[in-house]
Protein backbone atom coordinates (compact mmCIF):
# COMPACT_ATOMS: atom_id res chain seq x y z
CA UNK A 1 0.00 0.00 0.00
CA UNK A 2 1.44 3.37 -0.91
CA UNK A 3 1.96 6.09 1.60
CA UNK A 4 0.11 9.56 1.81
CA UNK A 5 3.82 11.36 0.76
CA UNK A 6 4.03 8.23 -2.22
CA UNK A 7 0.48 8.92 -3.52
CA UNK A 8 1.45 13.03 -3.38
CA UNK A 9 4.45 12.47 -4.91
CA UNK A 10 2.61 10.31 -7.86
CA UNK A 11 0.16 13.37 -8.20
CA UNK A 12 2.77 15.49 -8.45
CA UNK A 13 4.64 14.18 -11.25
CA UNK A 14 1.96 13.28 -12.97
CA UNK A 15 0.60 17.08 -12.84
CA UNK A 16 4.15 18.19 -14.16
CA UNK A 17 3.79 15.86 -17.19
CA UNK A 18 0.55 17.31 -17.77
CA UNK A 19 1.52 20.87 -17.73
CA UNK A 20 4.98 19.69 -19.73
CA UNK A 21 2.77 17.84 -22.71
CA UNK A 22 0.39 20.96 -22.84
CA UNK A 23 3.37 23.50 -23.32
CA UNK A 24 5.02 21.18 -26.00
CA UNK A 25 1.48 21.06 -27.40
CA UNK A 26 1.38 24.54 -27.03
CA UNK A 27 4.73 25.74 -28.52
CA UNK A 28 3.65 26.70 -32.10
CA UNK A 29 7.52 26.38 -33.17
CA UNK A 30 7.81 22.94 -31.99
CA UNK A 31 6.34 20.58 -34.90
CA UNK A 32 5.01 16.95 -33.68
CA UNK A 33 8.01 15.50 -35.52
CA UNK A 34 10.22 17.26 -33.39
CA UNK A 35 7.99 16.17 -29.92
CA UNK A 36 10.68 13.87 -28.78
CA UNK A 37 13.53 16.26 -29.30
CA UNK A 38 12.00 18.41 -27.27
CA UNK A 39 10.89 15.69 -24.32
CA UNK A 40 14.86 14.88 -24.25
CA UNK A 41 15.27 18.50 -22.38
CA UNK A 42 12.51 17.20 -20.16
CA UNK A 43 14.14 17.29 -16.12
CA UNK A 44 11.51 14.67 -15.98
CA UNK A 45 12.56 12.08 -17.97
CA UNK A 46 9.34 12.34 -20.57
CA UNK A 47 12.05 11.49 -23.35
CA UNK A 48 13.34 8.55 -21.81
CA UNK A 49 9.76 7.06 -20.19
CA UNK A 50 8.68 4.09 -22.44
CA UNK A 51 4.90 5.07 -22.34
CA UNK A 52 5.44 8.14 -23.76
CA UNK A 53 8.18 7.98 -26.29
CA UNK A 54 5.74 4.35 -27.63
CA UNK A 55 2.47 6.74 -27.80
CA UNK A 56 4.32 9.66 -29.74
CA UNK A 57 6.12 7.11 -32.17
CA UNK A 58 2.74 5.53 -32.66
CA UNK A 59 0.69 8.47 -33.45
CA UNK A 60 3.49 10.07 -35.79
CA UNK A 61 3.40 6.51 -37.54
CA UNK A 62 -0.63 7.15 -37.81
CA UNK A 63 0.09 10.13 -39.00
CA UNK A 64 -1.97 11.74 -36.10
CA UNK A 65 -1.97 15.86 -36.55
CA UNK A 66 -1.11 15.87 -32.61
CA UNK A 67 1.26 12.96 -32.81
CA UNK A 68 -1.03 11.90 -29.91
CA UNK A 69 -0.11 13.90 -27.34
CA UNK A 70 -3.37 14.88 -26.48
CA UNK A 71 -4.28 11.77 -25.87
CA UNK A 72 -1.53 11.46 -23.68
CA UNK A 73 -2.46 14.41 -22.15
CA UNK A 74 -5.76 12.91 -21.28
CA UNK A 75 -4.00 9.90 -19.62
CA UNK A 76 -1.92 11.93 -17.39
CA UNK A 77 -5.09 15.00 -16.26
CA UNK A 78 -6.92 11.12 -15.47
CA UNK A 79 -4.49 10.40 -13.07
CA UNK A 80 -3.87 13.44 -11.42
CA UNK A 81 -7.65 13.54 -10.95
CA UNK A 82 -7.87 9.52 -9.48
CA UNK A 83 -4.71 10.82 -7.30
CA UNK A 84 -6.47 13.74 -5.71
CA UNK A 85 -9.68 12.63 -5.72
CA UNK A 86 -7.64 9.51 -3.14
CA UNK A 87 -6.13 12.28 -1.35
CA UNK A 88 -9.42 14.35 -0.91
CA UNK A 89 -7.72 17.86 -1.93
CA UNK A 90 -8.53 19.66 -5.35
CA UNK A 91 -6.41 20.00 -8.46
CA UNK A 92 -5.75 23.82 -7.16
CA UNK A 93 -4.90 22.32 -3.94
CA UNK A 94 -1.84 20.16 -5.81
CA UNK A 95 -1.26 23.53 -7.98
CA UNK A 96 -0.31 25.53 -5.20
CA UNK A 97 1.89 22.82 -3.68
CA UNK A 98 4.21 23.25 -6.88
CA UNK A 99 6.81 26.49 -6.61
CA UNK A 100 6.19 28.64 -9.46
CA UNK A 101 10.13 28.85 -10.36
CA UNK A 102 9.38 24.85 -10.71
CA UNK A 103 6.94 25.49 -13.39
CA UNK A 104 8.88 28.28 -15.22
CA UNK A 105 11.83 26.08 -15.55
CA UNK A 106 9.87 23.07 -16.66
CA UNK A 107 7.72 25.69 -19.13
CA UNK A 108 11.54 26.77 -20.70
CA UNK A 109 12.12 23.51 -21.16
CA UNK A 110 9.40 23.13 -23.57
CA UNK A 111 10.03 26.74 -25.26
CA UNK A 112 7.89 28.65 -23.14
CA UNK A 113 8.17 31.19 -21.38
CA UNK A 114 5.69 31.67 -18.16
Amino acid sequence: MLTEKDIWERAEYCYLVCLQLNWLDGNYSARPPQYLDYLKKSSLGLAEDEYIRASIEEGLMAGKEDAGINELILVYESLVMAFCEVLEISREKLKEGIPFDRQKALAAEMGITL
